[in-house]
């Protein structure tokens, strides 16, 4: 119990591939979860109890989740990219830990096809931006919250203010990442432990 309370308060840090994807799966699951819930809850207001045990809101509820844990385990990928600045030589590997976050699951009934375009869109961000640069956290959170937005099962018709809601919930959760990535990652033992598995 004590070993499960220190991990829990004093997490090891993030110094191996597998290690990594655990982290970006586990962060990316608790922001996509929390933010569909919460903006659903609020939207329905007190209709929610209702329409929460409804099969085809659950339905498109789940399509929204997976959506969004997609979209916002490629962003903090893309926060780690920046934060290890090991130029494009880790691109490969940092691709291959997303394509494993997203397939630790089995595709979702609406993706039997996979996650194939969600590839290629990391690879295509990775390769129009240096690795230098410092990320405009804000700019990709209303991005992402835009993108969750055309998701949401449920929505009060007011696209401009909604949409700022959801982009608002995810830049905060992408800052907090993106602030903890110094305590959190052993930089310069993932760096290795990526290299090694590039050659």
């Amino acid at each position: 119990m004590l070993q499960k309370l220190r991990d829990r308060f004093f997490p090891s840090r993030v110094a191996t591939r597998p290690a990594l994807r655990r982290f970006v799966s586990g962060e990316a699951s608790y922001l996509a979860q929390r933010a569909t819930y919460e903006f659903s809850r609020n939207t329905l207001a007190w209709h929610g109890q209702h329409i929460l045990g409804d099969a085809k809101f659950n339905e498109a509820f789940a399509i929204c989740r997976w959506e969004s844990f997609a979209a916002i385990a490629a962003d903090m990928t893309f926060l780690v990219r920046a934060h290890l600045a090991a130029g494009p030589r880790l691109d490969p590997l940092l691709l291959s830990v997303y394509a494993d976050v997203l397939g630790e699951y089995p595709n979702p009934a609406h993706r039997p096809q996979g996650w194939s375009d969600c590839h290629a869109a990391l690879l295509a961000r990775f390769n129009a931006t240096s690795d230098s640069r410092t990320p405009e956290v804000k700019v990709i959170g209303y991005k992402t919250g835009v993108l969750i937005y055309g998701k949401a099962p449920v929505n009060a018709n007011n696209v401009k203010e909604e949409s700022a809601v959801l982009g608002a919930a995810m830049t905060f959760g992408l800052i907090s990442f993106n602030d903890r990535l110094p305590q959190r990652l052993d930089t310069a033992a993932l760096v290795q432990d990526l290299t090694k598995h590039s050659t």
